[in-house]
């Protein structure tokens, strides 16, 4: 091959990486519940405006007062929303699942109200600008019907997040915390520590150990390394649904 002939491969080359990454980009997106509706040509139309970026693992995203980007989507990884009291203390407000959806307060014009978002992982992100989604939204009303649907399933959880954190005890909220995250079938819970836990249920690391400890005791969990194994589900139920 002559030396004239290099650069043009190389542009070719070049372009075949770009088509591949866009059609790998379009393919994520039109799985995205959101677009779920949108033809392929109108997923063409959102791919155009989403920015796909890869994060590394502990970085922060976005923080309280800010608005930044409009919109993120997980497209892998993991990322998690918290926020931290005057005394320091971190409580996670959600985990941020592949797939979904997270940073619309700032799409709403409005700041973070004091959350975090930081990636647990090394993850990738689409990001889309506020102005730019508020066009989509416009455009393709699918969406925005969409993202309502949404929007009103995490006011749903979080109003069910705070009547735990206000009328629960700490056994009853980890309890419900080690139910709702094994399902009806599973037994195990994998990959948490008890500070993951402490977190989720607005306490300290010792104080759920302590009350982790307890269930323990009473023959409800058996506890491993980042594992927790249900020993008796209907007991663990009662101790969940207490006040």
């Amino acid at each position: 091959m002559g030396l004239e002939s290099q650069p043009a491969t190389s542009r070719l080359r070049g372009r075949a990486v770009a088509r591949s990454v866009a059609e790998r980009k379009r393919q994520y997106l039109s799985a995205v519940d959101i677009f779920r509706d949108l033809s392929e040509q109108q997923i063409n139309d959102v791919h155009q405006v989403f920015r796909m970026t890869t994060v590394p693992k502990g970085r922060i995203v976005f923080q309280p007062d800010e608005t930044g980007e409009g919109l993120f989507i997980l497209k892998s990884g993991g990322v998690q929303v918290y926020r931290i009291s005057p005394e320091g203390k971190r409580f996670v407000v959600s985990t941020v699942e592949p797939g979904a959806f997270f940073g619309e307060m700032a799409f709403l014009g409005q700041s973070m109200y004091g959350s975090f978002a930081e990636t647990t992982e090394a993850s990738v992100l689409c990001a889309m600008s506020r102005y730019d989604i508020e066009q989509l939204m416009q455009r393709y009303p699918t969406v925005a019907v969409r993202m309502m649907q949404a929007l009103s399933q995490r006011l749903s959880e979080a109003e069910t997040q705070l009547e735990d954190l206000a009328l629960k005890s700490l056994s009853a909220r980890l309890a419900t915390f080690i139910l709702r995250h094994t399902g009806d079938d599973a037994r195990q819970m994998l990959g948490l520590t008890h500070n993951d836990l402490a977190e989720r249920v607005g306490t300290s690391r010792e104080t759920a150990t302590q009350a982790l400890n307890e269930l323990k005791a009473d023959g409800l969990i058996a506890i491993g390394r980042k594992r927790i194994e249900i020993l008796d589900r209907e007991g663990l139920e009662a101790i969940a649904e207490s006040y």
